[in-house]
């Protein structure tokens, strides 16, 4: 799989990914590369809102949900920005600093996502978890996903697919 069909896609965890941090997960892929891969589960609530870790966050943003967006760096909290006035697939992008001038969180047109922590792969790991199929790669548009509440995004993607992943069989070569 090439790094580019990779890259800013949504995946879903195989129904036979049980127990685990990743169980039940939908997470975009910000970025696929030589290096690995780095991205952030979008439907795990870290139960707190912006406002408790970081009580000077610009207003409109404070009573924000916040993610759990990977078992990597927890301490870190990233903001993730989607433009929701466009009509092509949308793309989401990260913040660096929502404190700077050019920073456009006012912008209505805006969905500015609070994250902690990331998912992160190693050169080539997330693509051989692909072909043992844990993953499924959508081509779903992260701006409709991000529409949906956060408890009923997995079941949204999974309705996407368009079949019942449950299905899958075991393929020759690959026990489960």
């Amino acid at each position: 799989m090439t790094e580019q069909a990779i890259t800013h896609s949504v995946l879903l965890a195989s129904p036979r990914m049980l127990g685990g941090f990743f169980e039940e997960s939908v997470i975009f892929i910000l970025e696929n590369n030589s290096d690995g891969s780095f991205g952030f589960v979008l439907n795990r609530p870290a139960k707190t809102q912006l406002s408790d870790l970081m009580p000077d966050a610009p207003e409109h943003l404070q009573a924000s949900a916040v993610l759990l967006g990977g078992p990597v760096q927890i301490d870190h909290l990233f903001f993730l920005a989607l433009r929701t006035d466009q009509t092509d697939p949308a793309h989401i992008g990260l913040v660096q600093d929502l404190g700077s001038a050019s920073c456009p969180t006012k912008d209505p047109n805006l969905l500015v996502l609070p994250v902690l922590g990331y998912a992160g792969w190693a050169p080539e790991q997330l693509e051989g978890e692909i072909q043992g199929d844990d993953w499924l790669v959508t081509n779903v548009d992260p701006g409709l996903l991000l529409h949906e509440p956060i408890s009923e995004r997995y079941a949204f993607v999974r309705e996407q697919l368009g079949f019942d992943p449950t299905l899958l069989g075991q393929s020759p070569g690959r026990p489960q």
